[in-house]
């Protein structure tokens, strides 16, 4: 079987067919909106759909109480429609106009070398599944559908509490079947820049030269934050670090990564130095790394290459630092934090603060380093971001702070905890983990628009998330839509 249209549950695998064939990367997604909003207008009418669009893009629909439940407590179904654009080196796709290409295989669901967007496709797939239904028990039904969430999460945002009057919510946005979220963590971007003095770029001593770092796993920067995945951005500091002590040169550019949630498959400095003093170096520090790496990265790849400047961009375009100012942003780079800072006490296992740099750039002179923090509580960021701003006066670059959002505290007393604690003993025959998520869930916007309503969060196996390897498993989409549903039927009778 190559069609996931031919999978089960039928209604879920279509839906989720239809969401892969509207390109929908995030900041480009609303043409999937305006897809959805048709579906409602022509199809939906029949199942008694009503749909709104806000102005930052986000969808209400809204469907009255199957026959029988009118009198149980209303419940929003919510997920995001936008999706994170990775691809692997050798892919062409154009995430805003080709489709996701999905591939059938061993029993997972896994895209032609791009990320899938199963996060979190399918668990809009399954909220879309209820709405255009006429067999699944449910009690008033609001399905909210977000945008922007990868970056940002500017929909959630944007959202009217208004549209969150709510008793309960189910989130689908979570990553491990037979597990509950009751809580998450909140994030805080960060942006180091400086401006640099440079000056023409001159060949006739030294090769213009590229080092570049490949072939790592990624993943994203908060789940897998723990799991000693290798950060390209990182190591090309270390390599840097190392070689100018041997040899001292001038930078003329750095590139890696692409998102600041996502921790960076790749990344590269041009450069201009000695080669062969380098070359030594680098070999000695590769060995070094891989055999540091060599369970979790073994398909790491460092080079060090003499540019073609004649099939790159022109020299007479380029510019380059001096050895002073090369340093300056090497050290800087080192001594950024990043990975773990914290594990939670509350929560065995949980990372309570981290922090992952996700996108450097130098050009023209020009640099700007993106992180990103994560932590459970408000008190642990800004502690972290005072750290941040230390080592910035230190080292007389600017630091901003932007898109702050808030964490999700758990609520041990919550009405779906309990009831989903049974379903899921009931169903896999074994008590559910009860996990905090060291991630963004819209869950905390959402908490602090509508503090009074129960809120939790479940979803099937995706693995590597924010990767071109992001792959959903077949099986556990079917488990978790019956969960859904028992959920949906035990929503409690309005007192």
């Amino acid at each position: 079987m190559t069609d996931i249209r031919q999978l089960q549950p039928a209604n879920v695998w279509q839906w989720f067919a239809d969401i892969c064939s509207v390109p929908h990367p995030t900041f480009h997604e609303h043409q999937l909106a305006d897809f959805i909003t048709d579906k409602v207008k022509t199809d939906g009418q029949k199942f008694g759909l009503t749909v709104e669009k806000d102005a930052v893009g986000n969808l209400l629909i809204q469907k009255p109480a199957s026959q029988g439940m009118e009198q149980h407590a209303p419940v929003a179904i919510q997920a995001h429609y936008d999706m994170v654009a990775q691809k692997g080196t050798g892919s062409n796709h154009n995430f805003e106009t080709d489709p996701i290409e999905t591939v059938i295989k061993d029993g997972w669901v896994w895209a032609n070398d791009t990320t899938l967007g199963a996060d979190n496709g399918i668990g809009l797939a399954m909220g879309l599944a209820v709405a255009f239904s006429d067999d699944i028990a449910h009690p008033p039904l609001r399905l909210i559908i977000t945008s922007e969430e990868e970056i940002g999460m500017g929909g959630v945002q944007g959202l009217s509490p208004d549209w969150l009057q709510v008793p309960y919510l189910l989130n689908l946005d979570s990553e491990d079947s037979g597990e509950l979220f009751i809580g998450c963590a909140g994030g805080r971007d960060i942006t180091f820049s400086k401006t640099y003095q440079t000056q023409a770029l001159n060949l006739t001593n030294q090769p213009l030269l590229t080092l570049k770092v490949s072939g790592l796993h990624g993943g994203h920067s908060g789940i897998d934050i723990h799991k000693g995945v290798a950060n390209a951005n990182l190591l090309l500091a270390r390599l840097l670090s190392v070689a100018f002590q041997a040899s001292p040169f001038g930078l003329v550019s750095l590139y890696g990564g692409t998102l600041r949630n996502v921790i960076t498959r790749e990344a590269e400095a041009v450069l201009v130095g000695d080669k062969q003093a380098l070359q030594a170096v680098i070999d000695q520090e590769t060995a070094i790394i891989k055999h540091e790496l060599q369970f979790s990265e073994e398909n790491l790849s460092i080079e060090l290459v003499e540019t073609d400047t004649q099939n790159s961009q022109p020299t007479a375009e380029l510019s380059v630092l001096s050895a002073h100012d090369s340093k300056h942003i090497i050290d800087l780079l080192n001594a950024i934090p990043n990975g773990v800072i914290r594990m939670s006490d509350s929560f065995i296992g949980v990372v309570e603060t981290s922090i992952s740099l996700g996108v450097l750039r130098l050009e023209q002179g020009e640099l700007s380093v993106k992180s990103l923090m994560r932590s459970l509580g408000e008190s642990q960021k800004d502690a972290l971001a005072n750290k941040i701003q230390a080592l910035a006066d230190l080292a007389d670059v600017a630091v901003a702070f932007s898109a702050d959002y808030p964490g999700w505290l758990p609520d041990p007393s919550s009405y779906l905890l309990a009831t989903g604690q049974t379903i899921m003993q009931d169903y896999f025959g074994k008590a559910p983990k009860i996990q905090v998520i060291h991630a963004g869930l819209e869950c905390g916007f959402l908490k602090a628009k509508a503090p009074s309503t129960d809120m939790i969060s479940f979803g099937p196996n995706i693995r590597s998330a924010h990767s071109p390897k992001e792959r959903v498993e077949i099986d556990s989409v079917a488990q978790n839509f019956e969960i859904l549903l028992t959920f949906l039927k035990q929503m409690p009778k309005v007192a």
